[in-house]
């Protein structure tokens, strides 16, 4: 890679072309090789230098590897959830689509349905069902932060919906 933002742009890039890499041995059917990421100009800008430090002030950061992506070709899978993806977004989704799936995957889909979910009201309950049916911790501390924000801002934006007591019209 010719320039990398360390801050946003490195664990971005490693996360997708590893993700790129399991894919493809999965599709082939090989064993996963040795990912090595080389950068000939890695960069840290000036507005990202403060939330970077505070970030390496945590100190040490658990590892919790993902897990394995399951043996077999992805793409029947790939598909799938791709098409759940639309249905989720466009607000179709029943939550039994995940059923199907290998846990992988089917964690993946959870994770989307828990994105949408935090973005609308009335929806910590959904994800708190959700994030029981995870079959990895990995996604964890993801989960527990969209569940933090949706409750800050149930907390700060609690106004009750004005309800109107004529019909709409046309």
């Amino acid at each position: 890679m010719r320039s990398n933002d360390a801050f946003k742009g490195l664990p971005h890039d490693i996360f997708a072309f590893t993700l790129i890499q399991e894919l493809i041995a999965r599709s082939l059917d090989v064993e996963l090789g040795n990912y090595k990421h080389s950068v000939g100009s890695l960069h840290l800008y000036d507005e990202d230098r403060n939330r970077a430090e505070r970030y390496l002030q945590e100190g040490w950061q658990s590892r919790i590897a993902m897990p394995s992506m399951p043996k077999g070709d992805p793409r029947p899978s790939i598909r799938k959830l791709l098409d759940i993806e639309v249905d989720i977004r466009q607000g179709k989704a029943t939550g039994k689509e995940a059923d199907s799936l290998d846990p992988y995957w089917a964690d993946l889909v959870r994770i989307l349905q828990i994105y949408k979910y935090s973005q609308s009201r009335d929806t910590l309950r959904k994800i708190s069902l959700l994030s029981r049916a995870m079959d990895s911790d990995v996604y964890r501390v993801y989960i527990d932060q969209r569940r933090s924000t949706q409750t800050k801002k149930l907390l700060v934006h609690d106004t009750p919906e004005q309800l109107s007591l004529l019909p709409q019209t046309d």
